[in-house]
């Protein structure tokens, strides 16, 4: 369910209506939903809750993932879609928490994983995530980018059946570094991966200007940025309403929908479960 005083309640009762609930029964699926029976309101009557107690926002949002965890892990789930939290409010209660998809990954004891966005018509991928601007470019390293370039390439073969895929690479600077003109990170790290990609058999192109490729459709199937708001800008400016953000590298399927808490709209009914709908959807799918 996610924060309990932000929009995942509504988001998560709206998506899961009726017809919704009518096309997962004829394909055998169902709905199990962690959180707080009170918030939630009415949902169908086939989707079971589990109400979980606590007693701050934070301490909730964890709690109620921590079920989920425990859920997947006994074989009782087989794909997990959180609605959104808050970082701030969930670092209170668990000094180290950095987000869902550290947190998973370190809960099934994976070291190389992914936030993968997925819209209607690009998946992409950031080779950093919640971290300062400030530290990014001692993040890209050879090992990092090509990390990420056979993480997509491994995911879109297995999880969205591409016999091929194509994928591009942003450059980190602009104008991609400019030969280095303009920062030395594309040719000293990007590129060596690129290369190394390559070699192992990968369809991969780069590095390519950021600030002009999303201007045009891509041919691509898999796009890598190399940091947060250099992929998620452009990608939630074309594809807010349908985007989803899915963890690539765990052994079981995890969505969510790519926007946040939304305090500011708590209780007047104004939430879109567009992206919690997606979120769904493509769980249903990719499982």
């Amino acid at each position: 369910m996610g924060d309990p005083k932000g929009i995942g309640p509504e988001v998560v009762r709206k998506a899961l209506k009726d017809h919704v609930i009518a096309r997962s029964e004829a394909t055998k699926q169902s709905f199990i939903v962690i959180g707080d029976k009170k918030k939630l309101g009415r949902l169908p009557a086939s989707v079971q809750v589990m109400d979980v107690p606590y007693k701050s926002a934070g301490e909730g949002a964890l709690k109620f993932l921590d079920k989920a965890i425990d859920l997947i892990k006994s074989g009782a789930a087989d794909a997990l879609v959180t609605a959104p939290l808050s970082k701030e409010a969930v670092s209170r209660y668990h000094k180290d928490f950095k987000g869902h998809t550290e947190y998973l990954a370190r809960a099934f004891n994976v070291k190389n994983f992914d936030m993968m966005f997925i819209a209607p018509h690009m998946r992409l991928t950031i080779v950093t995530r919640h971290v300062p601007l400030k530290d990014v470019p001692r993040l890209i390293t050879q090992k990092t980018v090509f990390n990420s370039i056979a993480l997509m390439a491994k995911t879109l073969k297995d999880k969205f059946k591409i016999k091929d895929p194509k994928i591009a690479v942003l450059g980190l600077n602009p104008h991609a570094g400019e030969g280095g003109l303009l920062g030395l990170e594309d040719v000293k790290h990007i590129l060596p991966a690129i290369s190394k990609a390559r070699a192992q058999g990968i369809n991969v192109k780069g590095p390519l200007p950021a600030d002009t490729f999303f201007a045009f459709k891509s041919p691509y199937d898999g796009v890598i940025a190399m940091y947060h708001d250099q992929g998620l800008t452009p990608l939630k400016g074309l594809y807010m309403k349908e985007l989803v953000n899915f963890t690539a590298g765990l052994p079981f399927v995890r969505t969510s929908p790519a926007h946040g808490t939304a305090y500011d709209i708590v209780g007047k009914n104004k939430a879109d479960p567009s992206s919690m709908l997606a979120a769904i959807k493509l769980a249903c799918q990719l499982a």
